[in-house]
């Protein structure tokens, strides 16, 4: 008797597998008709780490066109500072040459 359940779990497990593969192997017929002959099979936090990985990427690379279209508060200061830099050296640099033109 005690050989019974085990036989009976074993086999149960045999046709469940046998279902599981059959499906398999039909899914597995239908690829190689079409085609693709290659697939995969991911488990949910595989996919997800995945997913994960594109939206971080797309956003990073938004994050990039976005820092490379609109300048920075600092490069507006720096430029702003070099234009002022340039007209008052412009100024010195004319009365100079008006000084010397005297």
């Amino acid at each position: 008797m005690s050989g019974t359940p085990y036989n009976s779990v074993q086999e149960a497990f045999q046709q469940i597998m046998s279902e599981l593969t059959g499906d398999l192997h039909t899914d597995t017929a239908q690829i190689e008709d079409s085609s693709s002959k290659s697939f995969v099979f991911l488990d949910s936090k595989t996919i997800n780490l995945i997913l994960l990985y594109i939206l971080m990427n797309k956003e990073l690379q938004l994050t990039r066109l976005t820092n490379r279209t609109t300048p920075s508060v600092l490069q507006k200061n720096m430029v702003e500072e070099i234009d002022k830099m340039m007209k008052e050296n412009k100024q010195l640099f004319e009365e100079i040459l008006s000084d010397w033109k005297k």
